[in-house]
């Protein structure tokens, strides 16, 4: 009730600003008697849950004369807020059908239906009031912006890129990167349906609308191992590093195995280098031990935990992993058991914990998204740096 109350001190606010307005036509006492018994009879109704009879008061209340539409607005605002949009449509529907409406109000009426039909999920609906809200001239940021988020929803990429490169000309905030996911959107669909030339097509948009696309570079990358060409998409996943690194970790497999085919552990290696510069996450770590264990350099995997520990960067999944080894190393049957043991239970543990979090609202997730399922945002998902979770004190081996 407490939130009620908060929501509903907008409309106490343009209620009393509206009486204020027009002493000059009817008397102060007389008007604002009028639309404070209205007000507070409406309020009542709503406190007690009964909408239907606060509609028509508020609605009664509203069509005076064409002064009111911000408090109808408001109220329209109101019934959406409280999940109550049948309620909140009649109410701009109401506002929309009166003829002495200045273009400008009506165009925020319009606007506030399609908001309506958009919580509604009646999206055809919702496009077809923001596109006539377009052709008011009026409020075109919040159309384009309203109409791009719609076709994002509905995966319509193409009309998505549409929106996005009108919203440019209106608002401040660059479209670029939000362009260039839709095109790798809709290369990666290609990809998927046999049609590699329009895949990379996509991917080369992409890249030109954002040169900085990581995931431009990795579907290219994708595309070249398709045509079996490990050399050059060695090169486009390479570029991942300057794109973007906090996403390399997304190619650390590919190129892994892209260097296999090629028989080149080398390259690989100088490969992790880069990636371990200037500091190393728990998954390139991880990946630099299993490169140095597969070959038997022992003595490089113990350096490099001794160096990770001397830094203090010792990961929980970097220990797991070098209990593992240990545990096979280990002369006594019973301490190699003991260490086996150990590094099953971090195992376990960590299979728990998510991979990836957005630095924009924290959702967390065992798997990557490119585009937030919480906030919707594009990007903002990243590898998770577990140094956080490092052992308070651990002994060198």
């Amino acid at each position: 009730m407490t939130e009620l109350l908060w929501l509903l001190l907008p409309v106490a606010a343009a209620s009393g600003w509206l009486a204020a307005r027009r002493t000059g036509r009817k008397s102060k006492r007389t008007l604002t008697g009028a639309l404070s018994e209205d007000y507070i009879k409406g309020l009542n109704y709503l406190l007690n849950e009964q909408s239907d009879r606060a509609l028509a008061v508020f609605i009664d209340m509203v069509d005076v004369d064409s002064d009111t539409v911000e408090t109808h607005l408001i109220l329209g605002s109101l019934f959406r807020r409280r999940g109550e949009v049948d309620r909140a449509i009649r109410i701009h529907q109401n506002l929309i059908a009166r003829p002495n409406l200045e273009p400008r109000q009506r165009a925020n009426a319009l606007l506030e239906l399609g908001r309506d039909y958009m919580k509604a999920g009646v999206l055809d609906r919702a496009e077809g009031l923001f596109r006539e809200l377009i052709n008011t001239g009026y409020l075109e940021a919040e159309a384009y912006g309203r109409l791009r988020a719609l076709y994002e929803q509905e995966k319509e990429w193409e009309r998505a890129i549409w929106a996005a490169e009108h919203l440019r000309r209106f608002s401040a905030e660059p479209q670029y990167e939000h362009i260039a996911h839709y095109h790798c959107e809709l290369g990666e669909q290609a990809f998927r349906n046999g049609d590699p030339a329009r895949a990379a097509s996509h991917a080369r948009k992409a890249l030109s609308s954002d040169r900085n696309c990581a995931r431009a570079s990795i579907l290219l990358g994708d595309l070249a191992v398709a045509e079996q060409d490990d050399r050059q998409a060695l090169k486009h996943f390479s570029r991942v590093l300057e794109q973007h690194p906090d996403f390399a970790i997304l190619v650390l497999d590919r190129v892994r195995a892209a260097y296999a085919r090629l028989n080149d552990n080398t390259g690989y290696e100088r490969f992790l280098a880069r990636l371990r510069e200037p500091d190393a996450c728990q998954t390139t770590l991880l990946a630099h031990i299993d490169a140095l264990h597969a070959e038997g350099r022992e003595a490089e995997v113990d350096q490099l935990i001794d160096h990770e520990l001397s830094r203090g960067k010792l990961t929980l999944p970097a220990l797991q992993a070098y209990l593992k080894i240990q545990s096979g190393r280990a002369e006594d049957t019973a301490a190699g058991e003991v260490l086996n043991r150990a590094a099953h239970a971090l195992e376990h543990y960590l299979q728990l914990r998510p991979l990836y979090r957005c630095n924009h609202c924290g959702f967390s997730s065992r798997s990557h998204f490119w585009c937030c399922p919480g906030c919707h945002q594009w990007s903002s998902i990243k590898p998770r740096e577990l140094h956080a979770e490092r052992p308070q004190t651990v002994l060198s081996p």
